[in-house]
């Protein structure tokens, strides 16, 4: 008899999994067994900070939209399939349907379509573009004012403060990325010239076009480009755009200076050579045959120390600087040759189409 009850007992436990006793266990555990957060009728620090974002969040969302582009293969639209697309973001800055994303975005583009923050999607024009600032102004009809963000001054920028980036990540719902500025960027007087900011807040596939945003919520440049990785943005400045919007709207066609060389860093021993107390200025590679530079007096091996009065260091300081004049404005260049410090005054051409690597 109690061998039959203790093989019982052990098939019991092998069928179930649990002691017998388990049971009772259960019976006596409490109906919860986690504790709930309770209401804190005082705020901290982190509390304020988190309804700030949030507001920050919910007053910028409802103008950030979505940019879908159709390109087909050909100039006639083909049968389905022949056609490629693309998604980007942008932002409305006008209650009247203006909106502005990036030229690279929309460029080659035979249709465009703006997704609004509630869904709708609406055809947009393209008004106008430039290369130059990778800008794009489209225009939507809604039917009724929309929600706009403002434009603030990207000269107040300084490295490390907070950046909010704002677009539609991998063609999806709009998404709120928060970092700070590593690098503040810079516009220049009477200049379309510019350098990027640069902020940690992320850029990714989707977001080109999007606002960059500061702590009070104002747009201080737009996304155009991202590391390879996405850790990094870098953003137009926005008094770089806010400068060529007007022109733009009045159909200006912007065509934007060239000067004709090929430049390369100075070097060590290029600095020992060409007498420089240290190593600074960008040295002439070669002068284009018929360009601006050899008209106005560039020789091949003359150092360029600055352009309108600003220190130059790399090619890409020459181009940008070069590249925000536009074609027939007199720059004025310092430079060195022969150990000697000379001025020149060059009349600016027009930049062809297709350029090379490291050509002002």
């Amino acid at each position: 008899m109690f061998k039959t009850m203790t093989m019982l007992s052990l098939l019991g436990f092998l069928m179930l999994g649990v002691p017998a006793q388990s049971n009772d266990l259960l019976s006596k555990a409490p109906a919860t067994i986690w504790r709930d957060a309770s209401a804190s009728e005082t705020d901290s620090d982190l509390d304020r900070l988190n309804r700030a974002f949030t507001q920050l969040a919910n007053g910028a969302r409802p103008a950030i939209v979505q940019v879908r582009v159709i390109k087909f293969d050909n100039d006639k639209a083909p049968a389905d399939g022949a056609r490629t697309q693309s998604r980007g973001s942008g932002f409305i800055i006008d209650p009247e349907g203006y909106v502005l994303t990036a030229q690279h975005v929309i460029d080659q583009a035979q249709q465009v379509e703006v997704r609004l923050a509630d869904g709708e999607r609406l055809p947009a024009r393209v008004i106008a573009s430039d290369t130059h600032a990778d800008l794009a102004i489209l225009k939507i009809a809604a039917g009724q004012p929309l929600p706009v963000v403002v434009l603030g001054d990207s000269n107040n920028n300084r490295v490390g403060n907070l950046a909010i980036v704002f677009g539609y990540p991998f063609g999806r719902e709009s998404s709120m990325n928060l970092g700070v500025i590593g690098r503040p960027g810079r516009s220049f007087p009477d200049s379309a010239s510019y350098e990027f900011i640069q902020t940690d807040a992320g850029a990714y596939a989707g977001g080109s076009g999007g606002p960059l945003l500061n702590s009070k919520g104002h747009v201080i440049g737009m996304i155009t480009m991202a590391s390879e990785s996405g850790s990094m943005g870098f953003a137009t400045p926005i008094n770089v755009i806010k400068r060529l919007i007007p022109r733009l709207l009045n159909g200006e066609k912007l065509t934007w200076g060239w000067l004709g060389v090929q430049t390369t860093e100075v070097s060590v021993d290029d600095a020992k050579s060409l007498g420089l107390s240290r190593v600074k200025g960008v040295l002439v590679h070669s002068v284009l045959r018929g360009e601006a530079a050899e008209r106005g007096g560039l020789r091949k091996k003359d150092v360029i120390l600055t352009v309108n009065e600003a220190q130059v260091d790399s090619p890409r300081d020459v181009s940008r600087m070069i590249g925000g004049l536009e074609a027939g404005r007199v720059v004025k260049l310092t430079i060195l040759r022969d150990g000697k410090t000379l001025q020149l005054s060059v009349p600016l051409g027009s930049k062809p189409e297709s350029t090379k690597a490291r050509e002002s």
